[in-house]
């Protein structure tokens, strides 16, 4: 540790801590003194009087100006209301449709979003729902990983090939055999899911736009993320989407005790062209497991990813947590090719300070619904292990 010493005739005399506040202050007054002896200096030089008080006072009002200019820059909602609706921007579009469905200003509502909703609801601005979606689609982990469609309406029969044709070598001038391909379907069915999210009256009409909008569609992309999340990996297909383990895919059962040898089953059943995009998806307590599998040679199977952000590997494969996966069940697959999440275009926005919480806190609920559809379409790409 470095200690501060003086010199005095040539030599380092050190200072204890005391003696070092003392220096210091010593400093502060001689500077102080000089400051107070440049003044009178030029007072008695120029003639002029209270030349210190004038440099405090100037300190003074720069500060003032200072913070004058930063108030002066945040917008709130009803600053930006009083804006043509021509010379917002987009973020500024936002934070205006908002106040506008708060304040039920049809007119406003009407020229930032045309159309209302068949439920009553309003549209949402095409903005917001782009915002929104990229917010899920960066904290979701199902949706990166399966195929995400648009739908213009509210079902959707895809045909799937359940039996492939035969294909025959022939002779020149010898009669070919016919061959035919069966044909099964899958059907994507829309679902609305609703989130609804309590915000202050104070908060509403006092923040600046920027924060009200991000407070928003952060909220809601957390909670329609998860609830995606959940359906995909195991909705009912009654009153949800068709989730993985609700549909009908190919299974392997785990002979005796859950080992490596299960994993190389599950990955031989799935047919070699989906293997190169294939991925396993397990909940953490299989995956903590898995971590502890090693080869003949007692080298761990497990590979943590050296790039930020990507997923770690086992026996080459990237592993995906989800706990919404059962744990007696493993999936592996390509779910590109196997899953697709239906994305209906519409998106609704509610409001109401009438509902008992909402009255009696002084609060406002805002409330989104998304529809979406979601299947397995091609049950040959997706493999899993069961009785894990």
């Amino acid at each position: 540790m470095n200690k501060k010493f003086i010199m005095q005739d040539g030599k380092k005399i050190y200072l204890d801590e005391k003696e070092i506040q003392e220096e210091a202050s010593t400093e502060d007054e001689e500077v102080e003194k000089a400051a107070d002896k440049l003044a009178a200096a030029v007072e008695s030089k120029l003639g002029l009087k209270g030349i210190k008080e004038k440099f405090e006072a100037l300190e003074v009002a720069e500060q003032k100006k200072a913070n004058a200019k930063r108030k002066s820059n945040i917008i709130t909602l009803q600053d930006l209301s009083e804006k043509s609706i021509d010379t917002l921007t987009v973020r500024e579009g936002l934070a205006v449709f908002f106040k506008a469905a708060i304040d039920n200003d049809k007119v406003k509502l009407k020229a930032l979003a045309e159309g209302v909703a068949a439920d009553g609801g309003n549209l949402f601005p095409d903005e917001f729902r782009a915002e929104l979606i990229r917010d899920v689609a960066e904290i979701t982990v199902m949706r990166p990983l399966v195929r995400v469609i648009p739908m213009t309406k509210d079902v959707m029969k895809i045909p799937t090939l359940s039996a492939k044709p035969l294909v025959y070598w022939t002779t020149e001038n010898t009669a070919k055999t016919t061959t035919t391909a069966d044909f099964g379907q899958a059907t994507l069915t829309v679902f609305k899911m609703a989130a609804i999210i309590y915000a202050s009256d104070e908060l509403i009409e006092d923040s600046a736009e920027i924060d009200v909008v991000d407070l928003i569609i952060t909220l809601f992309a957390e909670r329609i993320a998860d609830e995606e999340d959940k359906v995909i990996s195991g909705g009912n297909g009654t009153t949800q989407p068709t989730g993985l383990t609700a549909a009908t895919v190919g299974s392997v059962a785990v002979s005796g005790n859950f080992d490596f040898d299960d994993i190389i089953n599950l990955e031989y059943l799935l047919p070699a062209k989906y293997s190169r995009n294939a991925k396993f998806l397990a909940s953490r307590n299989n995956i903590k497991v898995m971590r502890q599998f090693k080869d003949s040679n007692n080298r761990y199977l497990w590979m943590d990813s050296p790039v930020a952000g990507q997923p770690a590997t086992f026996h080459g494969y990237p592993v995906i947590e989800n706990d919404y996966i059962g744990e007696n069940e493993i999936y592996f697959g390509d779910y590109q090719k196997g899953y697709w999440l239906g994305d209906r275009r519409k998106m609704t926005i509610k409001i109401t300070q009438d509902s008992e919480t909402a009255f009696t806190k002084d609060q406002t609920a805002i409330r989104v619904v998304e529809r979406i559809a979601g299947n397995v379409v091609l049950a040959e790409a997706i493999k899993k292990l069961t009785g894990v």
